[in-house]
Order: structure tokens, then C-alpha cells, then sequence
């Protein structure tokens, strides 16, 4: 099992962040795989902050993300500031998935991700 790797280039909005997840899973079960990075730095922010949280309340019901996957994102810190980052992780961790991190560095998120890879896909824990 790998890293499913998705490079979206599109202003981060609701919507494209549902696009991209729900691709991103298509390939996921295509390759049963559920460890996914999604490297972000070419993204414009395209909405706010606030926006963005109220999009998130349904994110796992919208495209079936759940506890089976493990999830890092690669942001760039001159578009997104630490605090937003770590505010879109504790978001993200306490409404759709708590194995989700954000990473400035690209090895860094995809060492992160592959300490989960020998783990049953049913372990919950961190």
C-alpha cells in the first residue's frame, strides 16, 4: 500500500475541497489505499475562514471520508498562516476525521502518513 498524492490547483472553496476529496477517494478504493496526502501549496485561499469551517460540517457525510483514513495536507505558510492551519486541523480532526494533520513540509506529512501503513484500517487510535 502506498500514498494516494493529490496536487489540486484550484482556489481552496467548499466545493473544489469536496471535488478533490472525493476523487481522491475513488482512487483510494481503487487502490486500497487509505493514506492520502494532499499537497495544497499551489492553492489560492477562495474563501474565509468561516466559510470554510461551516463547509466542513458535512464533509464527512458529503463524501464518505471516515476514520479509515489517514489524511495529510501540505500547505505553503505565506498563504496560510500557522493559526489558520492549526485551526483548519482541529476543525477537520474533531468533525470529520481525528487522523488528519497539516504539514509545511512535504516529507515530513508523508513520514506521518506512513507510520499508519501497517495499521488495521479499524484502529481508531492515534
Amino acid at each position: 500500500m502506498g500514498i494516494i498524492v493529490t496536487t489540486p490547483v484550484a482556489k481552496i472553496t467548499v466545493e473544489n475541497v469536496r471535488t478533490t476529496v472525493d476523487k481522491a477517494l475513488m482512487l483510494s478504493k481503487k487502490h486500497n489505499c487509505n493514506l492520502l496526502l494532499f499537497d495544497i501549496r499551489g492553492c489560492p485561499v477562495g474563501q474565509t475562514l468561516l466559510d470554510g469551517f461551516q463547509g466542513m460540517s458535512s464533509m464527512k457525510e458529503s463524501v464518505g471520508l471516515n476514520y479509515n483514513y489517514k489524511i495529510a495536507v501540505i500547505y505553503d505558510p505565506k498563504i496560510y498562516p500557522r493559526e489558520r492551519a492549526e485551526f483548519i486541523e482541529n476543525v477537520v480532526a474533531n468533525r470529520a476525521n481525528p487522523k488528519f494533520r497539516m504539514f509545511t513540509d512535504f516529507k515530513e506529512g508523508e513520514s506521518w502518513l506512513l507510520k499508519y501503513k501497517n495499521i488495521d484500517p479499524q484502529e481508531k487510535a492515534l
